[in-house]
């Protein structure tokens, strides 16, 4: 995978900040983001939403969020 003719998809960007992309596509990527803007741009929005995914499902009771995602499990 070579990005500096393209951009990476947000599901590669998702990778990259979730730790799941391969090593050499690491390395790649880190050097297209050093001069992409718009690639660090869509990663940093990425990265807020992960941060308000998990703050949410922190801030969230056990039995709350077994019912949200189990219907049959609402009272």
């Amino acid at each position: 995978m070579y990005f500096s003719n393209q951009h990476p998809t947000d599901d590669i960007l998702e990778q990259y900040l979730f730790r799941s992309l391969p090593e050499p596509e690491v390395e790649q990527l880190e050097e297209h983001l050093l001069v992409c803007h718009n690639c660090v741009d869509t990663a940093e929005q990425l990265l807020i939403f992960v941060e308000s995914l998990r703050q949410t499902l922190e801030t969230t009771t056990p039995r709350a969020r077994a019912a949200g995602r189990h219907p049959a499990l609402q009272e």
